[in-house]
């Protein structure tokens, strides 16, 4: 048997847990953004912003479990054929929801960023008062509006799915959730190619012009960074290490349509991109904001440190927004 197909399985299983578990972690990362909404710092553009790819986060990460996950674990494979081939439909449709908020989203929060770092005065004028919170709002409905975009017409009963039990899997009880007859190609070539691509490459263009520019001032002895920089471009690694998995998500999509990749190998990265682009947000936010970080501890602990004296939140500077 190939090293891939005993190696990377494991892995994989390892992935899921961590996917898993990030479903409670959500409940209280998203608890405490909606709590404190009109905090001054958790308030935010960003902040918002976040929110509203976090709940698409959430939501993606209890469908993709519900859906091709428990499927390939064969534990229940007679409550998919309830449904039979629509359980496919949803599971899709649902993916290409919550998927087309997440890249949108992804591409807001990234333009906040450059903004935030490269144009700090502009970045105030764009993304805060009742101009900022229209600007919010304008992105957070055309980030849903793009999920149904790409999910809406799946529901046509002329884009085939199959709900298929695999009677060649080690336990006979596998079932697989697929596209019919080469839809999935042709959903690529209108939803992948024109749009997903596209917003990809502009996300690695401004998070690339933000640390680039990070670099070009860290080289300069003279030049120091201010605290507000500093904090900005926290927030940006945020947005960065979320990117990583689109990325990996979609070169493993355009490299298996150009090359025969081994299913092992496939699957392998497929579900690695999906995991890190849905569930590395909230990891994130504790690690890199301290202000987030200190409210989620007051609403779990009753103090914003878990060791010394209790403190007041902290507020952060105002190029968080």
């Amino acid at each position: 048997m190939d090293i891939y197909d005993t190696v990377l399985p494991k892995i994989g299983i390892a992935l899921d847990v961590a996917m898993y578990l990030t479903l409670p972690v959500y409940v209280v990362i998203l608890t405490t953004l909606i709590k404190n909404r009109k905090d001054k710092t958790l308030g935010s553009a960003f902040f918002s912003l976040m929110t509203s790819v976090g709940i698409a986060d959430a939501l993606k990460i209890l469908n993709f479990a519900l859906g091709p996950k428990l499927a390939s674990y064969g534990w229940i494979p007679q409550w998919f054929f309830l449904f039979g081939d629509n359980y496919a439909r949803w599971y899709y449709v649902f993916n290409m929801l919550f998927s087309g908020v997440q890249i949108v989203g992804a591409l807001a929060i990234a333009f906040n960023r450059f903004t935030a770092y490269l144009l700090p005065f502009q970045h105030i004028q764009i993304w805060e008062g009742s101009r900022g919170k229209r600007l919010v709002w304008l992105c957070i409905i055309l980030q849903w509006l793009a999920g149904l975009a790409g999910s809406l017409p799946l529901l046509h009963p002329a884009i085939g799915f199959r709900t298929v039990w695999d009677y060649n899997s080690r336990d006979n009880k596998s079932v697989y959730l697929l596209w019919r007859d080469g839809w999935d190609d042709a959903y690529n070539r209108v939803v992948l190619y024109p749009m997903k691509i596209p917003i990809g490459i502009a996300i690695f263009i401004l998070y690339l012009v933000i640390f680039g520019a990070a670099l070009a001032k860290q080289t300069r002895r003279s030049a120091t960074s201010t605290v507000t920089e500093v904090i900005a471009l926290k927030m940006a690694t945020v947005g960065l290490l979320n990117t990583c998995g689109l990325f990996i998500y979609i070169v493993i999509i355009v490299l298996s349509e150009k090359i025969k990749l081994q299913s092992s190998i496939f699957f392998f990265f497929f579900n690695a991109g999906n995991n890190l682009f849905a569930a590395v947000h909230p990891y994130a936010l504790l690690i890199f904001s301290k202000s987030f970080r200190e409210r989620c501890n007051s609403m779990l602990f009753g103090k914003t440190k878990l060791f010394g004296r209790k403190t007041t939140p902290a507020s952060e500077p105002s190029t968080i927004s």
